[in-house]
């Protein structure tokens, strides 16, 4: 894993430690209001509403092992392996966008067959 403090990076960290951790009120802190999540379940806009996506995905979640991150002023990349109840191991990676320390993007990528089709 990368060692790289970039602004972006720092607050990619800091949403995913909270996120993993269950605690998705202290995650929101650097959430944009008008956030735009792309997902392979397709897309979520707004803090309101990715705060409810997250939350309902937090009853399956048993934590994350981080494999990467990178980051630079305005862009942040993670890629970690998930683990929850439906599936121990899932490969995944979010790529945040950061302006004036929020996050206003978030495009994530994992195989959903392993969470039951949508």
């Amino acid at each position: 894993m990368s060692n790289n403090t970039s602004p972006a990076l720092k607050v990619a960290l800091a949403y995913h430690n909270a996120w993993k951790n269950l605690d998705h009120a202290t995650a929101m802190k650097v959430v944009a209001d008008n956030v735009v999540s792309e997902t392979p379940f397709g897309p979520i806009e707004g803090g309101a509403a990715l705060h409810k996506s997250e939350s309902e995905f937090a009853g399956m979640l048993k934590g994350a092992t981080m494999v990467a991150a990178f980051g630079d002023e305005k862009t942040a990349l993670l890629m970690y392996y998930t683990h929850t109840h439906p599936a121990p191991s899932v490969l995944s990676a979010k790529y945040f966008t950061v302006e004036n320390g929020k996050i206003t993007g978030i495009k994530a990528l994992f195989d959903k067959s392993v969470f039951g089709a949508q």
